[in-house]
């Protein structure tokens, strides 16, 4: 009995001492719940229940890995353990602190809460990888970018293309995915990746954008007039715009007429012509092309635009013509003419400011007939020629007409060769008065026509005419001109006649023989008294003594005594004499000369200088 009682109290000592030894309380862990790697952080993992003189390791691990020990500590009196970490990416997870007896293995381990720890990396050096291929698609194609990045955990994405953020939809984590690209989907594209830290700090990374191009095949080209109307005036601006149903990434070309267009007036898928010519007219035609990979081509032509470009019509000029109706009645005929501008063209016909006329014609010219009479002033006239908004006035011309009156003058001038003889003459034909006068030339009494082998006729109404003869034989007769009203040939004015020949041209007149020896005559009696005088004056201021006797004396030295020079002396009667008959003997010859001289001025105004 009493051994009984004894190994049940043996018994229940030895139950009393292990529940002492395995009394360790659940450890708690704490610290913080973010942290951005390679920084220092802290996690606590405090003890509240252990056995006394026992030492307690305590231990930090990731969740059900406890092969990867990331702190320790042993203590025999403290209740909290801390536990320095320096972040690295691979702490992030559910961790926990185990708590041991570092030297009874009877007693239990027993293990904390769980602690998440987040560690947050910034992100850095986004990139777009292009994982579907070639940037340049043709539409259908699918599109795959995903953005890279050198660094950086739990990431937003975003996606811009051409600067306008892309459809959530189209997104998968880091990816960018479009199943069947069309034209749309062109552009730059660009990803942004960002993180933050306690919703404090946050970090972004911009990617370079990369350019996805996808192609569209033209069609439907067509021309769209931009300006306004296909007809139009020179000045005004043509703009076409090649219009398209469908296509991208598109070259044109335009054509005028089957021919290319200058580059320079082309603006995309525009032509542009600011100040238009009547040579912009014509059909035209855009070409609208494009290619993928080089190797499939793609054209669509518009149909033709048929463009008018209408010449601005220019200042007009004025003429009439008289018309004799009868015997007393006269009408102006008016010309109005344009050298250019398109028709359908209006001509007005204005006496100073009041309309006579209009008409409309499909030409550049049109003509009034206004009624005249005969040598009064009957105003002024004017033409205005129109087409469009467009209106041009003529000068004025006053409405008189004048007869042909009064006497008809026919000046000549010549033209000298070589030894100056006359090559060639021209003669003039003036009269008097008349507006509108008809010349006529005339040599011995034959009706000469504008041109002939030797002469040219040259018609400057109503000044004059002119009539340009090359001298010779076959020139030679009796010319005369005769002036008539235009439009009334019944009466004419005849100018006088003049012979000519080149015999006749190219001799000297009389009068110029005469001037010439008479000329010559006096300057030989002037000379002759001039040495007569200078003789005399000599003679009473010197007396006998010679020139020579003067030169030798005024030659002397002052101090040389007197020489006898007497017979070096020349008789002075005697030089004297010699000088005055070479001075007689001149004017004698010339003297001599003038019934020569007489004679052939006789001669020669006996010849005929023009037809009596």
């Amino acid at each position: 009995m009493f051994a009984s009682v004894f190994v049940i109290a043996l018994g229940l000592c030895y139950c009393s001492r292990a529940s002492s030894q395995s009394s360790l309380g659940l450890p708690r862990l704490f610290g913080p719940s973010e942290a951005l790697v390679k920084t220092a952080i802290v996690m606590n993992c405090e003890l509240l229940t252990f056995p006394e003189d026992e030492p307690i390791l305590l231990q930090l691990f990731r969740e059900g890995n406890h092969s990867r020990l990331f702190a320790e500590y042993t203590s025999l009196e403290r209740r909290v353990a801390d536990f320095p970490i320096y972040v690295q990416p691979y702490h992030e997870g559910n961790l926990e602190c185990v708590a041991r007896a570092q030297n009874n293995s009877l007693i239990e381990p027993t293990v904390s809460n769980i602690h998440y720890l987040k560690v947050i990396e910034p992100v850095k050096g986004a990139e777009i990888e292009v994982r579907s291929g070639s940037v340049d698609l043709f539409e259908g194609n699918m599109l795959e970018l995903r953005c890279k990045l050198k660094a950086g955990n739990h990431v937003s994405y975003k996606w811009l293309l051409n600067g306008q953020l892309v459809s959530q939809s189209l997104l998968h984590d880091d990816r960018l995915l479009i199943n069947r690209t069309t034209s749309q989907d062109s552009g730059s594209y660009r990803c942004v990746a960002s993180n933050s830290f306690n919703q404090t700090d946050f970090f972004t990374s911009n990617s370079t954008e990369v350019v996805i191009t996808v192609r569209e095949p033209v069609k439907g080209a067509e021309i769209e007039v931009r300006s306004g109307s296909v007809d139009l005036f020179e000045g005004n601006m043509l703009e076409l715009r090649c219009k398209l149903k469908a296509g991208n990434h598109v070259s044109y070309k335009w054509l005028l007429n089957g021919q290319l267009v200058s580059q320079s007036l082309l603006h995309d898928d525009r032509l542009l012509i600011n100040r238009t010519t009547s040579q912009d007219s014509g059909s035209y035609r855009c070409v609208a092309s494009n290619s993928f990979n080089q190797t499939d081509f793609f054209t669509s032509n518009s149909t033709e635009v048929v463009i008018t470009v209408r010449d601005l019509v220019s200042t007009p000029n004025i003429s009439f013509t008289v018309l004799k109706e009868d015997f007393q009645n006269y009408s102006a005929v008016v010309t109005c003419r344009s050298t250019r501008g398109t028709p359908p063209v209006t001509f007005s016909l204005y006496n100073s400011t009041e309309v006579i006329a209009s008409v409309t014609v499909e030409e550049q010219f049109a003509t009034f007939k206004v009624p005249l009479i005969l040598g009064q002033d009957l105003g002024f006239l004017q033409c205005q020629a129109r087409n469009g908004d467009n209106a041009t006035y003529s000068e004025k011309i006053p409405l008189e007409v004048v007869p042909v009156g009064g006497p008809v003058k026919m000046p000549y001038t010549y033209d000298s060769g070589e030894n100056y003889d006359v090559i060639g003459v021209t003669f003039y034909c003036k009269a008097e008065k008349g507006t509108h006068p008809r010349y006529q030339w005339f040599l011995n009494g034959t009706l000469l026509d504008d041109r002939g082998s030797f002469y040219y006729v040259d018609h400057q109404p109503p000044e004059m005419a002119m009539l340009m003869l090359s001298v010779g034989d076959s020139s030679a007769g009796t010319y005369h001109c005769e002036v008539s009203d235009s439009f009334d040939n019944t009466t004419a004015i005849s100018s006088r006649r003049l012979y000519l020949d080149k015999h006749t041209l190219n001799r000297l007149p009389v009068w110029v023989v005469a001037v010439v020896f008479g000329s010559f005559t006096f300057l030989i009696l002037l000379v002759s008294v001039c040495c007569g005088l200078g003789v005399v004056f000599r003679r009473r201021h010197y007396g006998e003594k010679s020139l020579l006797d003067f030169e030798m004396e005024r030659m002397t030295p002052v101090y040389y005594g007197k020489l006898d020079l007497s017979h070096y002396n020349e008789d002075t009667d005697v030089v004297n004499a010699a000088r005055w008959g070479e001075v007689d003997q001149a004017s004698l010859d010339s003297v001599d000369e003038w019934p020569q001289i007489e004679e052939e001025k006789k001669t020669l105004e006996d010849e005929p200088a023009e037809e009596p």
